[in-house]
């Protein structure tokens, strides 16, 4: 499940739908709604037409830990360029150990199962660039700069979204963490 806020108008698809519902679903078997509850929610999550909607009617329920998942992984990197993007599962842990290279993690549409994301990079001429969902809250405290930069360049945070905390050391290199930028229509070459 993405614990990200949606912009207020991005229209809900069927899809979108049937991710909310398998989380309602989930949540009932686990015993955190009821019959009643289940049912309410289900025709909200249905008759829903943004994801502001759908995530109203899920904010409540975080997942439950799946220990079977990875909740480490390490991204190694030297003379090279390393993405996740796209829909990738995001450990609780993400090390990035990168030498004259770049790393870009994207979790705008990532499926995250934890409240709180660690990423810990150790940079030494490199640069990494980190994308979050508006509704993230984001700790840039624990990066020791050497000759580097490091900047947060998010909004305020919502209250149900994840914790991003970045650790390490930048050495000659540069850290940014923002959001995904706006699709404008003269742009034919969006990226986020």
């Amino acid at each position: 499940m993405s614990l990200e806020q949606p912009p207020p108008g991005q229209r809900a698809s069927d899809n979108d739908r049937e991710h909310a519902a398998a989380v309602l679903q989930e949540a009932h078997t686990d015993g955190r709604l009821d019959f009643q509850e289940l049912d309410e929610r289900l025709t909200q999550v249905y008759s829903a037409k943004t994801q502001l909607e759908l995530r109203d009617a899920t904010a409540d329920l975080v997942p439950v830990r799946d220990t079977s998942k990875s909740t480490e992984v390490t991204i190694r990197a030297t003379h090279s360029a390393q993405k996740r993007e796209g829909a990738w599962q995001v450990p609780e842990r993400v090390a990035a150990e990168l030498v004259h290279s770049s790393a870009r993690l994207d979790f705008t549409d990532a499926t995250v199962h934890w409240r709180e994301v660690t990423v810990t990079a150790n940079l030494t001429h490199s640069s990494i660039t980190m994308i979050v969902p508006v509704g993230w809250s984001v700790t840039l405290d624990d990066v020791e700069l050497h000759g580097g930069s490091a900047s947060n360049k998010t909004a305020p945070a919502g209250p149900n979204g994840v914790h991003l905390i970045v650790k390490g050391a930048a050495r000659y290199s540069s850290l940014t963490v923002r959001h995904p930028r706006k699709r404008r229509w003269w742009w034919p070459w969006y990226r986020k």
